[in-house]
């Protein structure tokens, strides 16, 4: 709910309306604001805190917040000069127009503590390394596309181009495109098929007659990488996307930089982008990091831990806590010495002497390649072991009814797509795994090589 109150004792509050957002009873949440300093209060108004378009989307205390702010309303933190009854009226509009209003510009924001970090270290790094490359190597709802957006308003430059293998997030560009950078000089340019017909996109050939009026005029280009190597300017064969090539790039935003990028066809498409600095936007770049492509001073690192963090330690009680929406994230980790305990007091014999036995998961379900037993686990009854522990030692995730029926839906991860394989024989084979439903998603998705289908 989205609720609004006001404090008729307190003087310099007259005129002015505490509008919040909440998941409990609206009453109960304001007397804990008020109750401390036995504070009457008058309860304004409350409503559902859904767009009114038939999408069932929510939305929270601070888009409507951002909205008013745009209306002109003047704010101190969630107080506005504004009385209840013409808030409400607002509210219906914010609920059936999403806060864009027809005459274009930008809604004043402030970063998270995390956004506003990444993008001054990112910023530095820009200014001490011409032709460098940063990495946001950033959790999912990190706030990637604002805090881009913010860095490029920072860094000052006239020209960004955004390059991703996901055409479908071009809304969520365009949106915060919309209401943070609109009204300002950037011009939003893009031909990919899910902007098509938004109103303030502009094709290339509109921006190129921007460019005839306004010889600085500046420009946000969103372009799919399927594009980009399809064109023959980027070692394709198609003629398009000849003005990318032509122009003389600020920043090159590689978004969601795991997925398609590390490909010859890519580094070719990418080599041939004249650029002054490339941002690297990913939430797994294991391949990257794993062969350290950039140096420890290029890479911005914000993790569910470091978010779950946040959300613990949150103490304002004068406003919503912007991670409590989040759900709780919780992470444990296996004893393994039990199992492995031959291993272990035996030790490894390395040149002749003997030393510590260290675990080593990818070796525990390492299999074998050759004679009869290939594509079985060398250290079988150690995974053996394994899987009876989980279901049968006290507080182990599978080992009761109870625990068996929270855990419906589980993913297990392994290095090697025969290891997955022959993990999946055993879990159909064991008396307690066998009654999940086991779906093999590595490598062919076949328990057999010679599992032949029609």
């Amino acid at each position: 709910m989205i609720y609004a109150y006001t404090t008729p004792e307190i003087a310099r509050h007259d005129g002015w309306t505490k509008i919040g957002y909440t998941e409990q009873d609206v009453q109960t949440r304001i007397k804990q604001q008020t109750r401390t300093a036995d504070i009457i209060f008058n309860l304004e108004w409350q409503g559902n805190a859904v767009y009114d378009d038939g999408s069932f989307e929510t939305f929270s205390d601070r888009d409507f917040h951002a909205y008013l702010r745009k209306l002109g309303f003047k704010n101190n933190s969630e107080w506005f000069q504004v009385t209840g009854a013409e808030s409400l009226q607002h509210f219906y509009k914010f609920r059936s127009n999403r806060g864009v209003l027809r005459n274009l510009s930008a809604i004043p924001y402030d970063l998270r503590g995390e956004q506003d970090f990444a993008v001054e270290a990112t910023l530095k790094y820009f200014r001490e390394h011409e032709g460098g490359e940063f990495l946001w190597n950033a959790k999912p709802r990190f706030g990637k596309t604002l805090a881009t957006y913010d860095f490029c308003k920072r860094a000052q430059v006239l020209n960004v181009l955004i390059v991703t293998n996901r055409p479908a997030i071009a809304n969520s560009w365009y949106d915060d495109y919309v209401k943070f950078l609109g009204g300002t000089d950037w011009l939003f340019v893009s031909e990919v098929a899910a902007l098509k017909d938004k109103k303030y996109v502009l094709s290339r050939a509109d921006f190129q007659n921007e460019l005839l009026k306004h010889d600085n005029a500046k420009c946000i280009e969103f372009v799919s990488l399927q594009d980009l190597k399809g064109s023959k300017f980027f070692g394709g064969e198609l003629n398009k996307l000849a003005e990318v090539a032509e122009m003389n790039w600020d920043i090159l935003v590689v978004d969601e930089a795991h997925e398609g990028i590390d490909t010859d066809k890519t580094d070719v498409a990418f080599d041939r982008i004249k650029r002054r600095f490339t941002l690297h936007l990913s939430g797994t770049p294991f391949k990257a990091l794993a062969n350290n492509k950039f140096p420890q001073a290029a890479i911005f690192n914000w993790t569910y831990a470091d978010e779950q963090e946040r959300k613990i330690s949150w103490d304002d009680v004068e406003k919503e806590n912007p991670y409590a929406d989040l759900p709780r994230l919780n992470l444990y980790t296996y004893q393994m010495s039990e199992i492995v305990r031959g291993e272990i007091e035996r030790g490894v014999e390395l040149d002749g002497a003997s030393v510590e036995y260290a675990f080593d998961l990818n070796e525990f379900f390492r299999t074998t390649d050759k004679g009869k037993d290939k594509g079985k686990f060398v250290y079988e009854s150690s995974v053996d072991k394994f899987l009876d522990a989980l279901t049968a030692q006290k507080k182990f995730p599978f080992s009761t009814p109870e625990l068996r029926d929270e855990l419906r839906h589980t993913f297990w991860l392994l290095d090697r797509v025969d290891s997955a394989r022959a993990l999946a024989k055993k879990l159909e084979a064991h008396p307690i795994f066998k009654d999940y439903k086991i779906i093999l998603a590595a490598g062919d998705g076949k328990l057999d090589d010679d599992d032949e289908t029609k």
